[in-house]
């Protein structure tokens, strides 16, 4: 699979899993939209704030495995962020640089074979 899907993949599923959080936290904590999303957002980038915290059994039984997964794919999904942007910016410029670099050379060692030959 390339890089570009990948990147599309990764960005539905970790949308998933923050909708999923979501709505999985209002309904087992009762909270509003808002707080659950807060919280399944501090959860899953490790901020953690501790203003908000899952008070029901379930709740804590959910957030143990949830971070696990939530957690793993953050760092998924910014390190295929990082991996599309260079590509997509820093590659195809090396890439231009080397293609003139190779042409320069060529150049240089053709001229040069005929200096030697005379």
């Amino acid at each position: 699979m390339d890089l570009h899907k990948k990147f599309i993949l990764a960005i539905i599923i970790f949308l998933t899993l923050l909708f999923t959080g979501t709505f999985v936290y209002s309904f087992l904590e009762g909270w509003r939209y808002i707080d659950s999303a807060y919280f399944t957002i501090a959860t899953v980038t490790t901020i953690g704030y501790g203003d908000i915290v899952p008070q029901t059994d379930m709740g804590k039984i959910f957030t143990m495995f949830f971070s696990f997964l939530g957690i793993g794919m953050v760092f998924y999904f910014f390190t295929l962020f990082g991996k599309y942007i260079y590509k997509k910016t820093f590659q195809n410029e090396l890439k231009k640089h080397h293609d003139k670099l190779i042409k320069h050379i060529k150049l240089n060692a053709h001229k040069n074979y005929h200096l030697k030959k005379k």
